[in-house]
């Protein structure tokens, strides 16, 4: 009867230090993928506000793009503002003297 108790016994500690391993290796696979979740939550958050710096910079070439879609118009465009700009200066030279 001690034998069998003992034997009982046996096989009740071996099933517990295989249940402790098992918890143990559960524990620290655990702690391992919140570290790789707390990162991957990171890289995500970084990756929306590169999304949204470039969906922003991606609307303002679309705007650029519309108002002067090739060189030609562009040229044309630079050539206006510098008309503007020197036709500005002679009258405010003009009403400075």
């Amino acid at each position: 009867m001690a034998n069998q108790l003992q034997e009982t016994l046996d096989r009740i500690i071996a099933k517990s230090n295989v249940l402790v391993e098992r918890y143990n290796l559960l524990s620290s696979e655990k702690e391992a993928l919140a570290t790789e979740n707390e990162s991957l939550r990171a890289e995500v958050t970084k990756l929306r506000a590169l999304t949204e710096q470039l969906q922003q910079d991606n609307k303002y070439l679309l705007t650029a793009r519309s108002i002067a879609p090739n060189k030609v118009m562009v040229d044309d465009a630079r050539a206006t503002i510098s008309r503007l700009v020197r036709d500005i200066d002679r009258c405010i030279n003009q009403l400075n003297e």
